[in-house]
């Protein structure tokens, strides 16, 4: 086997995208750039790597005793429900995560992605839409992020498989598919 031909001392197992040659472990990962290395087995999107239990939340708590994050939290989870009414054989407690996590992708990592507003432009009820998202929108960055945390931890203490979550939560939104 060949040497790496980046250090050039140890032995290169891996068939580099970027240089086209062999390189070692090591060097693979001292100098891997997404851009560069779109594509290759050794990169992982960043995105895979991300803790959403680590982003900052509202405590169950807070949440209770704050009217404004329980109307904050009520609209996000009015527009889940939403979201699960328009497309009950494709969306669950595991698609509604996903929502949630692509929002906090856009408003506490930055990245550019729909925002979960945009993304149930699907639903029958558009003026109920519009109002949620009207609302959604005055509500600050930091707030939204720490409530979104939040709901999302109860979707992660809610379910238990299938739309367990989903269907409790359209209790209190009154939508249901």
């Amino acid at each position: 086997m060949a040497k790496c031909t980046v250090c050039d001392s140890r032995k290169g197992k891996r068939k580099c995208k970027n240089t086209g040659s062999f390189i070692c472990s090591l060097c693979c990962g001292e100098t891997r750039e997404p851009e560069k290395c779109e594509g290759c087995s050794f990169i992982s999107p960043v995105s895979a790597s991300r803790n959403y239990r680590s982003v900052p939340y509202f405590s169950t708590e807070e949440m209770a005793n704050t009217p404004e994050l329980e109307g904050i939290a009520q609209n996000i989870e009015t527009l889940l429900c939403m979201v699960w009414a328009a497309d009950s054989v494709n969306v669950n407690d595991r698609t509604v995560a996903r929502l949630v996590e692509e929002t906090i992708d856009k408003y506490h990592f930055k990245d550019e992605k729909q925002p979960i507003t945009e993304l149930a432009i699907a639903s029958k009820d558009q003026l109920s839409f519009q109002t949620i998202s009207k609302e959604l929108k005055a509500v600050p960055a930091e707030k939204l992020v720490k409530v979104l945390a939040a709901v999302y931890r109860a979707i992660q203490r809610r379910t238990i498989g299938g739309s367990s979550y989903l269907e409790f939560v359209s209790q209190f939104t009154q939508i249901s598919p």
